[in-house]
């Protein structure tokens, strides 16, 4: 039976892709602190890593925090700590994984209203998230693993059924409150946790794919637009809008950050369509259908 590890792997989408995985008939070990999965401790990597199809790495502090020091300093270093881990485990192994597939963030290109961004754009952000993904990546491709593909994927926002972004944005059309927020203009890039999954198995099975992968639906949407078809897929009649002010005095109350929201991600998934990848839920509307049913 082939195997995969997904580090940090107890999460909404560690979860989600320890059951794929298990479906289709690898056998999925789990690295988590919890200790009841694989501990992060070298000796208990390398022997989890041993002859491993994929390494898969979700590890790191979330960024929906109060983005004070402390934060920003756990933030860097969990990402930067277990990629490092990760890397010399691997180095260690008599027989390397094939691929390691070490999560990034779509997060490190600068806002942009007026084009996609490709794995081939050069203009970078130089927000605080920008900088940690390319601290990030920089650790990870530092480590030179002959035997083993070494893939960065730079993910957009995951939509799925029992967690993450998609959930608060449920609550705020179900209360009526989702209306544009900000300018309305901004871009939202997403991709159904079900195609981020066949992603994982498309970079698997196609072993001349190494190097950036930006892990995003091909039609990234307006934040009007998202909010549009939100409120149609809900039954909902009307959204009240969220002007910036507003927005950024709700996100300091609760404390994340007001860019998650008003800026704008437009990325492409260009790598992965030149490649031939086919995605399972192209449209919003489609993956918004899917997943309100």
């Amino acid at each position: 039976m082939k195997k995969i590890v997904i580090a940090g792997g107890t999460g909404f989408i560690g979860s989600y892709l320890a059951d794929k995985f298990n479906k289709s008939g690898y056998k999925v070990l789990t690295v988590s602190r919890n200790p009841e999965f694989i501990t992060w401790k070298p000796i208990d990597l390398q022997e989890a890593f041993e002859g491993a199809e994929l390494i898969i790495n979700l590890a790191g502090k979330s960024i929906n925090c109060r983005l004070n020091e402390v934060n920003r300093k756990e933030i860097i270093d969990s990402r930067i700590n277990t990629t490092m881990w990760i890397g010399n485990a691997i180095l260690a192994c008599k027989n390397p994984p094939k691929l390691w597939i070490n999560a990034s963030a779509a997060g490190i290109y600068r806002p942009s209203l007026e084009h996609s961004m490709t794995e081939d754009e050069n203009e970078l952000g130089n927000d605080f998230l920008a900088e940690v993904v390319k601290k990030w990546e920089k650790v990870f491709f530092e480590f030179k693993t002959p035997g083993t593909r070494q893939i960065a994927l730079r993910t957009s926002v995951v939509l799925g059924r029992n967690g993450g972004a998609l959930q608060p944005l449920i609550l705020l059309g179900k209360l009526g409150l989702a209306g544009k927020q900000g300018k309305g203009n901004q871009m939202f890039s997403w991709i159904h946790l079900e195609d981020y999954f066949k992603t994982l198995l498309f970079l698997t099975e196609n072993e001349s794919i190494n190097g950036i992968i930006n892990c995003t639906s091909p039609d990234p949407v307006s934040n009007t637009l998202l909010m549009e078809a939100l409120r149609k897929m809900l039954h909902v009649p009307f959204g009240i809008p969220a002007p910036e002010f507003a927005i950024k005095l709700g996100t300091k109350l609760i404390g994340i950050d007001s860019g998650l929201i008003l800026n704008s991600s437009f990325i492409s998934p260009k790598r992965l369509l030149d490649n031939g990848f086919k995605f399972s839920f192209p449209s919003i509307e489609f993956a918004l259908d899917n997943l309100l049913k």
